[in-house]
């Protein structure tokens, strides 16, 4: 379970692994949560959310942006981010924080999720996949 910044000319391209797809779309809930904030945030509130797709791409993309959307609209740092799947809907648990300025920010603005490139494979027993964050 990890991600990494890859380069990119104009985006934030991040490369992310985990063992199961449930896991992989944590990790790149918490991949956005790394580039738009710095520290960690606490866990004093829990928001939850559904999202339906035809396949995992398209249910990775609409999760990344329930998530980007209710970080901002509700001015709140998630740090663990919890993801069920099912027959094309995916729920997720999130808790966190109200955004500090002198706790979380430096971050880098993530304007969208782009689909450019987004293709979920599994390779050496784990999934992978490469999300670009439009900035």
């Amino acid at each position: 379970m990890t991600f990494e910044e890859r380069e990119h000319t104009a985006d934030i391209l991040m490369h992310v692994t985990a063992p199961d797809i449930p896991t992989l779309f944590s990790e790149c809930g918490r991949a956005l949560m790394a580039t738009m904030y710095r520290g960690k945030a606490d866990s004093d509130c829990v928001h939850s959310f559904t999202v339906t797709g035809t396949d995992n791409e398209q249910l990775l993309q609409a999760f990344l942006s329930e998530l980007l959307w209710l970080t901002e609209t509700e001015n709140v740092v998630f740090s663990d981010i919890s993801v069920s799947i099912q027959k094309g809907t995916l729920s997720a648990v999130l808790s966190g924080e109200l955004f500090n300025r002198e706790k979380h920010g430096g971050g880098t603005e993530v304007k969208g999720i782009s689909f450019f490139g987004l293709e979920i494979t599994q390779m050496n027993g784990e999934y992978e996949l490469d999300v670009l964050f439009d900035v």
